[in-house]
């Protein structure tokens, strides 16, 4: 497993972080064959979806409906908000009413159920935020690489874990 650490500027949009982009590009090339169901105004992916319809992609739904419409894929990037505060904040500026209690975990461990689905033996799963909890061992999954992005001052860093299926489908 390779763990890195690295400082740069952070950015409400992660992959205009030079080195996150880097490290996207690393394992998902031109990003065919690849989804990212929290894309918000980012174009790695081929499959793009963000709620947030003023974000511009091709798909606006929840993002575990997004990825259950989708082929077989070589990759998947995995950017929700951060934390529950934000995915409230996220639903309130587009208008919509954030189920917690109906949904506590914001949908996260059914998008990961659906990637887990969908990404081909020996395909990856880059996982972002501020822990490196990925897709996890039961899913079929195994860390290969860490990215610690530390943005310096009382910011807290951004994790970047890069996961390969390693198992069958789930």
């Amino acid at each position: 497993m390779i763990i890195n650490r690295v400082w740069a500027m952070p950015d409400a949009w992660t992959f205009r972080i030079p080195v996150v982009l880097e490290l996207v590009r690393k394992y998902a090339g031109d990003g065919s064959g690849w989804a990212d169901p929290f894309a918000g105004r980012s174009s790695v992916a081929e499959f793009r979806n963000d709620l947030n319809a003023a974000c511009g992609q091709p798909s606006c739904v929840e993002a575990w409906e997004f990825m259950r419409s989708l082929p077989s894929l070589r990759g998947a990037l995995f950017d929700p908000p951060y934390s529950l505060v934000e995915v409230s904040r996220h639903y309130t500026e587009i208008g919509m009413k954030f189920k917690g209690k109906e949904n506590p975990t914001g949908g996260f461990p059914k998008v990961r159920d659906e990637m887990a689905r969908l990404v081909d033996f020996g395909g990856y799963v880059i996982s972002f935020g501020w822990n490196t909890v990925g897709m996890g061992k039961k899913r079929g999954f195994e860390i290969v690489e860490i990215l610690i992005v530390s943005h310096g001052g009382n910011r807290n860093d951004t994790l970047c874990t890069v996961e390969r299926r390693c198992g069958g489908k789930v």
